[in-house]
């Protein structure tokens, strides 16, 4: 009985764990905001800048991304997407992550 009880509070406490492996925003405010770089997280900057600045009903616009572990994805909350197209350029970013194949296996023997 015990054991179970134990089984089943790993079971929850792995769970858990698990719901916070999603990308986040680092810091932002109502202007913009930052999301640390990675291959993934660039990936998806574009649906987590658009649905950060959806909260005070704004568009948003990547401004700079830096491919460097360690670096961030920069993007910039705007009240309409016509305004100011000059002064912060849109940054393209990219749709997936490139891995190159695996090598095949050879064994001398």
């Amino acid at each position: 009985m015990m054991r179970a009880a134990l089984l089943s509070v790993i079971g929850v406490l792995l769970l858990g764990a698990a719901a916070n492996a999603q990308p986040y925003i680092y810091h932002g405010n109502d202007t913009g905001g930052i999301i640390p770089w990675s291959c993934e997280n660039e990936a998806m900057a574009q649906q987590m800048a658009a649905a950060y600045c959806a909260r005070w009903d704004k568009y948003h616009r990547i401004t700079s991304v830096h491919r460097q572990y360690g670096d961030f994805i920069a993007f910039s909350c705007l009240w309409s997407p016509y305004i100011n197209p000059y002064a912060l350029p849109a940054v393209p970013t990219r749709y997936s992550c490139y891995y190159p194949p695996a090598r095949p296996l050879i064994i001398n023997k």
